[in-house]
Protein backbone atom coordinates (compact mmCIF):
# COMPACT_ATOMS: atom_id res chain seq x y z
CA UNK A 1 0.00 0.00 0.00
CA UNK A 2 2.58 2.19 0.88
CA UNK A 3 4.35 1.60 -2.35
CA UNK A 4 1.30 2.10 -4.01
CA UNK A 5 1.16 5.74 -2.41
CA UNK A 6 4.49 6.95 -3.28
CA UNK A 7 3.65 5.48 -6.88
CA UNK A 8 0.75 7.65 -7.51
CA UNK A 9 2.73 10.82 -5.18
CA UNK A 10 5.33 10.14 -8.29
CA UNK A 11 2.72 10.45 -11.18
CA UNK A 12 1.00 13.55 -9.20
CA UNK A 13 4.54 15.24 -9.37
CA UNK A 14 5.36 14.43 -12.88
CA UNK A 15 1.79 16.01 -14.14
CA UNK A 16 2.65 18.93 -12.28
CA UNK A 17 5.79 19.24 -14.26
CA UNK A 18 4.58 18.80 -17.49
CA UNK A 19 1.96 21.26 -17.01
CA UNK A 20 4.78 23.65 -15.82
CA UNK A 21 7.27 22.88 -18.70
CA UNK A 22 4.00 23.30 -21.27
CA UNK A 23 3.37 27.07 -19.76
CA UNK A 24 7.07 27.39 -20.00
CA UNK A 25 7.28 26.13 -23.53
CA UNK A 26 4.11 28.62 -24.35
CA UNK A 27 5.68 31.17 -22.58
CA UNK A 28 8.96 31.35 -24.67
CA UNK A 29 6.61 30.98 -27.92
CA UNK A 30 5.57 34.50 -27.69
CA UNK A 31 7.49 37.23 -28.29
CA UNK A 32 8.42 39.92 -25.68
CA UNK A 33 8.33 43.77 -26.30
CA UNK A 34 10.62 44.62 -23.45
CA UNK A 35 14.05 43.61 -22.65
CA UNK A 36 14.80 42.84 -18.64
CA UNK A 37 17.37 44.80 -17.01
CA UNK A 38 20.48 42.68 -17.34
CA UNK A 39 21.45 40.26 -14.24
CA UNK A 40 17.63 40.33 -13.76
CA UNK A 41 15.32 37.19 -14.20
CA UNK A 42 12.04 38.28 -14.92
CA UNK A 43 9.02 35.77 -15.26
CA UNK A 44 5.98 36.44 -17.00
CA UNK A 45 2.58 37.13 -14.79
CA UNK A 46 0.57 34.05 -16.82
CA UNK A 47 3.87 32.02 -15.72
CA UNK A 48 3.67 33.33 -11.83
CA UNK A 49 0.22 32.68 -11.79
CA UNK A 50 -0.23 29.29 -12.82
CA UNK A 51 3.49 28.06 -10.36
CA UNK A 52 0.57 30.09 -7.06
CA UNK A 53 -2.30 28.17 -8.69
CA UNK A 54 -0.10 24.56 -8.89
CA UNK A 55 1.39 25.27 -5.16
CA UNK A 56 -2.55 26.39 -3.78
CA UNK A 57 -3.69 23.02 -4.98
CA UNK A 58 -1.10 20.45 -4.72
CA UNK A 59 -2.19 19.76 -1.17
CA UNK A 60 -5.67 19.09 -2.61
CA UNK A 61 -4.35 17.05 -5.55
CA UNK A 62 -2.00 14.86 -2.63
CA UNK A 63 -5.48 14.45 -0.76
CA UNK A 64 -6.89 13.43 -3.57
CA UNK A 65 -4.81 10.60 -4.66
CA UNK A 66 -4.95 9.83 -1.38
CA UNK A 67 -8.82 9.27 -1.08
CA UNK A 68 -8.79 7.52 -4.63
CA UNK A 69 -5.89 4.96 -3.68
CA UNK A 70 -8.09 4.71 -0.35
CA UNK A 71 -11.28 3.63 -2.22
CA UNK A 72 -10.03 1.48 -4.78
CA UNK A 73 -7.92 -0.63 -2.12
CA UNK A 74 -11.03 -0.80 -0.13
CA UNK A 75 -13.18 -2.60 -2.75
CA UNK A 76 -13.46 -6.38 -2.28
CA UNK A 77 -13.30 -7.83 -5.76
CA UNK A 78 -14.58 -11.21 -5.70
CA UNK A 79 -13.27 -12.65 -9.54
CA UNK A 80 -14.03 -16.36 -9.07
CA UNK A 81 -13.52 -17.60 -12.79
CA UNK A 82 -14.75 -21.37 -13.56
CA UNK A 83 -15.63 -23.72 -10.23
CA UNK A 84 -13.33 -26.24 -9.38
CA UNK A 85 -14.33 -29.69 -11.31
CA UNK A 86 -16.10 -31.68 -8.54
CA UNK A 87 -14.76 -35.32 -8.14
CA UNK A 88 -18.34 -37.56 -8.11
CA UNK A 89 -21.85 -36.82 -9.19
CA UNK A 90 -25.22 -37.94 -7.26
CA UNK A 91 -28.23 -38.68 -9.11
CA UNK A 92 -31.52 -39.68 -8.13
CA UNK A 93 -34.98 -40.29 -9.57
CA UNK A 94 -38.86 -39.17 -8.79
CA UNK A 95 -41.79 -41.45 -10.45
CA UNK A 96 -44.50 -39.17 -10.50
CA UNK A 97 -47.00 -42.21 -9.65
CA UNK A 98 -50.21 -40.14 -9.17
CA UNK A 99 -51.56 -37.62 -12.02
CA UNK A 100 -51.39 -33.92 -10.61
CA UNK A 101 -49.62 -34.41 -7.40
CA UNK A 102 -46.45 -32.37 -6.74
CA UNK A 103 -43.55 -34.55 -5.32
CA UNK A 104 -40.74 -32.78 -4.02
CA UNK A 105 -37.00 -33.33 -4.71
CA UNK A 106 -34.67 -35.24 -2.02
CA UNK A 107 -32.28 -33.38 -0.37
CA UNK A 108 -29.03 -32.99 -2.58
CA UNK A 109 -26.17 -30.19 -1.94
CA UNK A 110 -25.28 -28.92 -4.61
CA UNK A 111 -21.67 -27.15 -4.83
CA UNK A 112 -21.15 -23.76 -5.65
CA UNK A 113 -20.70 -23.22 -9.25
CA UNK A 114 -22.22 -25.92 -10.47
CA UNK A 115 -25.90 -26.86 -11.78
CA UNK A 116 -28.77 -29.32 -10.86
CA UNK A 117 -29.59 -30.83 -13.93
CA UNK A 118 -33.28 -31.68 -14.16
CA UNK A 119 -34.79 -34.15 -16.59
CA UNK A 120 -38.10 -35.76 -18.06
CA UNK A 121 -36.88 -39.14 -18.59
CA UNK A 122 -36.84 -40.24 -22.20
CA UNK A 123 -39.05 -43.55 -21.93
CA UNK A 124 -41.66 -41.11 -20.31
CA UNK A 125 -45.24 -41.64 -22.57
CA UNK A 126 -45.56 -39.42 -25.64
CA UNK A 127 -47.74 -36.16 -24.45
CA UNK A 128 -46.57 -36.36 -21.22
CA UNK A 129 -45.63 -33.20 -19.44
CA UNK A 130 -43.03 -32.80 -16.05
CA UNK A 131 -43.95 -29.49 -14.37
CA UNK A 132 -40.95 -28.31 -12.41
CA UNK A 133 -41.61 -25.32 -9.91
CA UNK A 134 -40.58 -23.81 -6.72
CA UNK A 135 -43.23 -24.92 -4.62
CA UNK A 136 -46.30 -27.74 -4.72
CA UNK A 137 -48.95 -24.85 -5.64
CA UNK A 138 -46.65 -23.38 -8.46
CA UNK A 139 -46.17 -27.18 -9.86
CA UNK A 140 -49.61 -27.73 -10.42
CA UNK A 141 -50.27 -24.50 -12.18
CA UNK A 142 -49.00 -24.71 -16.11
CA UNK A 143 -48.78 -20.89 -15.76
CA UNK A 144 -46.33 -20.72 -12.73
CA UNK A 145 -43.88 -23.88 -13.67
CA UNK A 146 -41.76 -25.08 -16.44
CA UNK A 147 -42.51 -28.14 -18.48
CA UNK A 148 -40.38 -30.82 -19.63
CA UNK A 149 -41.71 -32.94 -22.55
CA UNK A 150 -40.03 -36.45 -22.68
CA UNK A 151 -35.96 -36.27 -22.95
CA UNK A 152 -35.60 -32.71 -22.31
CA UNK A 153 -33.94 -31.20 -19.58
CA UNK A 154 -33.40 -28.11 -17.89
CA UNK A 155 -30.84 -26.83 -15.15
CA UNK A 156 -30.79 -24.74 -12.33
CA UNK A 157 -28.22 -23.06 -10.31
CA UNK A 158 -29.65 -23.91 -6.44
CA UNK A 159 -27.86 -24.51 -3.19
CA UNK A 160 -30.27 -27.47 -2.47
CA UNK A 161 -32.17 -29.93 -5.01
CA UNK A 162 -35.16 -29.50 -2.35
CA UNK A 163 -36.28 -26.56 -3.45
CA UNK A 164 -37.65 -28.02 -6.46
CA UNK A 165 -41.34 -29.35 -6.72
CA UNK A 166 -42.36 -31.62 -10.17
CA UNK A 167 -45.38 -32.93 -11.31
CA UNK A 168 -46.85 -34.94 -14.33
CA UNK A 169 -49.85 -35.19 -16.15
CA UNK A 170 -49.62 -38.82 -17.08
CA UNK A 171 -48.88 -41.88 -14.30
CA UNK A 172 -45.61 -43.06 -14.00
CA UNK A 173 -43.82 -40.58 -15.47
CA UNK A 174 -40.14 -40.33 -14.15
CA UNK A 175 -38.17 -37.49 -13.56
CA UNK A 176 -33.75 -37.92 -13.29
CA UNK A 177 -31.96 -35.13 -11.07
CA UNK A 178 -27.85 -35.28 -11.20
CA UNK A 179 -25.79 -32.52 -10.33
CA UNK A 180 -21.76 -32.71 -9.15
CA UNK A 181 -21.19 -33.69 -5.54
CA UNK A 182 -17.87 -32.75 -3.65
CA UNK A 183 -17.82 -35.36 -1.31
Amino acid sequence: MAQDNKEARAAGIISVGSAITSALALLNSRKTSAVPPEGELVLPEEFVQLIIAIAASSDKIDAGITQVIDELSSLAINVQGWPPNAKYVRTFTIICAAVATPYRANTMAIPSGMNLVIKSHPINAIGSLIQVASTAAECLNINSSYPLVPNESIAYALQNSEEIFVSSNAAGSIVVFTAEKEL
